[in-house]
């Protein structure tokens, strides 16, 4: 993890989504939140939330309906109380166009996989990759205080979004709300000692 930054094993860590199914031998087509795809490092051990019924997932196949992603919720944050997580091993996984197949332990027929359309998959902070010095989880920015290359403060890291591009950062301070891309035009420096993220504000972006 990244400097100073501990981990918590009881705490999962959404990396996509799963949108579709591939053939009929049980693989899912995966969309990953940006570069989250690299801490998929198979086999390991995920878990998979917000898991539909049987019932409502009737009808999605062969990865013809994607599931449309829910912005209102953090891209790294903890499953609600009430949302299931079921363990499963992940068994390969590879690219597949702008998706990732995957291929996961139980999981061998189209019937099966059907059912997991929409579900997130997440995996515990602990078995996450290390990171070299310097480096860090998208994630672990909650929190950190964010002010513009002038010495403005905007407010706190609240969560992250996901894109599929790039992560946006969800700035609060008070009633006021900033939206700022995780892109190296706008992100300038992230502090990990003095948690702090300086960015330079793009036309526009702080209206």
């Amino acid at each position: 993890m990244s400097e100073g930054a501990g981990t918590n094993p009881e705490r999962l860590v959404p990396l996509g989504e799963i949108v579709g199914t591939h053939g009929v031998a049980g693989l899912v087509r995966f969309r990953p939140y940006s570069d989250s795809a690299a801490a998929l490092a198979a086999p390991c051990h995920v878990f998979l939330q917000n898991l539909r019924s049987p019932r409502r997932a009737t009808g999605l196949t062969g990865g013809a309906r994607r599931a449309a992603t829910d912005a209102s919720r953090p891209a790294t944050a903890p499953p609600a109380e009430n949302d299931a997580s079921r363990p499963l091993r992940l068994l390969s996984a590879r690219p597949h166009g702008r998706v990732m197949l995957l291929r996961l332990a139980d999981v061998a027929t189209i019937e099966a996989a059907t059912p997991l359309i929409g579900a997130v998959l997440a995996i515990a902070e602990a078995d996450l990759p290390a990171t070299g010095p310097g480096e860090f989880y998208a994630y672990q920015l909650e929190g950190f205080d964010v002010v513009t290359s002038g010495g403005d403060r905007l407010g706190t890291v609240d969560h992250l979004i996901p894109t599929g591009s790039n992560e946006v950062l969800v700035v609060r301070d008070g009633a006021r709300e900033h939206l700022i891309p995780v892109i190296a035009d706008v992100v300038r420096e992230v502090d990990l000692a003095d948690r702090k993220i300086v960015i330079e504000p793009i036309e526009g972006l702080l209206d």
